[in-house]
């Protein structure tokens, strides 16, 4: 609506001094609005300043308003009104107008849902985090328990899956191994040797057939997957409690993952939508994949302090380590669910899906429920590059 609009038409003849109008001089000066027949708001007495050639930022002094009716000769009643300017200081020009706003809220109507997909792609990253195959005498159960929730947790991620794929057209699945996927039997502490169910063969070949399982479900669903590994500790080949061959290497936790690349490998007609990508199977302690344009650094955990992932982060860029150059930071180890941000990074702490640790609980107080940390990862994703975290 022009401010022309706005009036009830010119008068005959204006009152004597509320002619419509402006004087500036610079630092103060007067505006009349000629009849209308409401009262001005703000953005109106800006329109009819601007409409008569001050193009200096003012404002209405408050207070200053004044209105005087008038009759025409024809009977019609007009309102006049007149108010003082000045100059707009420059914390007027920067503030919000609330009035506006409120108005904002009122008129804001949602919007229609967006087409799934729309805005880039996004792949499923899930955390093959601490099962500890072999593991017993927790309060979750030995192997035989740790088998039925994990393959019950299958069930749940295929069905996540599904729906992010009818939600957001994910169609590749990244299946991560974060170490400690073993137990392993000697070297980790001093009862472990007493406290498995599976010898170190036993541990790797069920380990071996669980991967493989997770792979058939998703082939059958026609997602493209692609398979990784880093290493852990109770991975490792000991001697004394330490690691005494290739310390990075020589790890269960990236020979199971090795042994079932070799087996997807010999029926390429079967798993032809299932990748092991070089440098996948990490060749240190760390790696980093671009999953759908963001970079994703993957870590066990065991070379960090607890609660100081930001640090050893922040120590890993200042050594131009590989890992520093990741937008988002994924390690287990751990065993419970932490989510947090720095410098406009996220670092997920991965849950455990082993039975618990009695030792721990009874050291700390502490304890935290099994699960298999998922999460969407993009440039689809928007800013943080991650979406639609879940604890299946």
């Amino acid at each position: 609506m022009s401010l022309k609009d706005r009036t009830t038409g010119p008068p005959e003849k204006h009152p004597k001094g509320w002619e419509p109008g402006v004087v500036w001089n610079g630092d103060a000066g007067e505006v009349s609005s000629g009849p209308m027949e409401d009262q001005p708001d703000d953005g109106i007495w800006q329109e009819i300043v601007k409409d008569f050639g001050v193009t200096r930022s003012v404002r209405i002094v408050p207070g200053s308003i004044q209105v005087r009716a008038w009759e025409t000769h024809d009977g019609r009643k007009l309102r006049y009104y007149r108010a003082r300017l000045e100059p707009a200081s420059l914390d007027d020009e920067n503030r919000a107008d609330i009035e506006e706003l409120c108005k904002m809220v009122a008129r804001r109507r949602p919007l229609t849902a967006p087409n799934p997909g729309e805005g880039g792609d996004r792949s499923l990253v899930v955390a093959l985090a601490d099962w500890q195959v072999g593991k017993a005498g927790e309060v979750g159960g030995g192997t035989p328990e740790f088998v039925e929730r994990l393959l019950a947790t299958y069930d749940r991620l295929l069905a996540h899956a599904k729906k992010m794929r009818k939600d957001h057209r994910v169609e590749t699945v990244y299946c991560i191994g974060l170490g400690d996927l073993i137990e392993n039997c000697d070297g980790h502490y001093s009862a472990q040797t007493f406290n498995v169910d599976l010898d170190r063969r036993e541990q790797v070949r069920l380990v071996r057939h669980l991967i493989l399982e997770l792979i058939e479900q998703l082939a059958k669903a026609n997602f493209r997957t692609i398979l990784g590994a880093v290493p852990g500790n109770h991975g490792e080949n000991r001697r004394n409690g330490k690691a005494f061959t290739n310390v990075f290497l020589d790890n269960d936790d990236l020979a199971v993952v090795e042994q079932v690349a070799e087996i997807l490998a010999h029926n390429p007609e079967r798993y032809n939508n299932v990748f092991v990508p070089t440098g996948a199977i990490a060749e240190d302690h760390t790696m980093t994949l671009d999953v759908s344009g963001v970079r994703v650094g993957f870590a066990h955990g065991h070379q960090m302090r607890a609660n100081q992932a930001s640090l050893w982060w922040a120590k890993q860029a200042l050594g131009k380590q590989p890992i520093a150059q990741a937008d988002l930071l994924v390690s287990g180890h751990y065993h419970h669910l932490t989510v947090s941000e720095s410098s406009g990074r996220t670092h997920f702490q991965a849950p455990a899906m082993d039975g618990g640790s009695r030792w721990w609980t009874a050291m700390s107080g502490a304890s935290a429920p099994s699960g298999m940390l998922t999460f969407l990862a993009g440039q689809g994703c928007g800013v943080r590059g991650w979406s639609d975290l879940a604890v299946l």
